[in-house]
């Protein structure tokens, strides 16, 4: 269940990255509800200057791409029966720039991380690595940075709207992330603006034009399996965030 939409070519595209795109088939018209984009984090193919992210080789799927594809399956199906036009997108953020009401990332964190949920912040920018993923965030690119696809912007508004969204995942998350349903691992929230800068500086705020960005760290692999392998529970609860928030906007009833 990966219908994804075809993206627009960006300027400057390789010749691998135009034949991924032709790859992409166009997602279908869902109807007249507000449009989500549920990212499932570290899928292939993946966003030029982040290929090597494959994600954390843990978790109760063997990788943290065995996580997000299920759960991104789980909270596209559940948004569709709300009356969302929900789509999802791999890791190359397909389509580049496309408006919506909604993007969140769906992801788990490495042995002896946190749970926490990030969202897009204005004035900030995207992180670059060494070549195509390795090193330390950096705010700007290292002299071997792989080059990147053409950046979005986020607004001041898209900012209030995005910290909205988080804290209303959030909301709905934090009572699931429990011992009694296998997590034992750390909370770590909504960050601040000068939180998590792999979180706060996501590269896929800045490839689509949606009304409030986020991304979600669902738990600790290893430490938190028994919970991620809960893969509808977590669904669940991150899509009753997305629709709290809708509502808040006005936009779904």
């Amino acid at each position: 269940m990966r219908p994804t939409p075809t993206r627009r070519a960006p300027a400057v595209v390789s010749a691998g990255l135009a034949l991924a795109s032709c790859a992409l088939a166009a997602a279908p018209a869902l109807g007249a509800g507000p449009v989500v984009y549920v990212q499932a984090g570290h899928e292939g193919p993946r966003e030029p200057g982040y290929r090597d992210q494959t994600g954390a080789g843990s978790g109760p799927f063997g990788s943290e791409v065995g996580f997000t594809t299920r759960t991104a399956d789980a909270v596209v199906a559940r948004l569709r029966v709300a009356g969302v036009d929900a789509r999802e997108s791999p890791g190359l953020v397909a389509p580049w720039g496309a408006p919506a009401a909604v993007f969140v990332s769906l992801h788990h964190d490495v042995p002896g991380g946190a749970a926490a949920i990030g969202h897009a912040i204005t004035g900030d920018g995207e992180n670059w690595y060494h070549g195509e993923g390795g090193g330390a965030p950096s705010p700007r690119p290292y002299p071997d940075s792989a080059p990147h696809r053409n950046a979005t912007t986020v607004s001041a508004a898209v900012e209030w709207r995005s910290r909205d969204l988080a804290h209303r995942i959030a909301a709905r998350y934090r009572p699931v992330y429990t011992a009694a349903n296998g997590a034992r691992g750390r909370w770590g929230g909504v960050q601040t603006r000068d939180g998590n800068p792999r979180m706060m500086s996501y590269y896929g705020f800045y490839r689509t034009r949606a009304a409030a960005r986020v991304i979600v760290e669902a738990g600790a692999g290893g430490t938190d399996d028994a919970l991620l392998a809960r893969t509808g529970l977590i669904a669940a609860a991150v899509s009753r965030g997305v629709l709290d928030h809708l509502r808040r906007r006005g936009l779904l009833g």
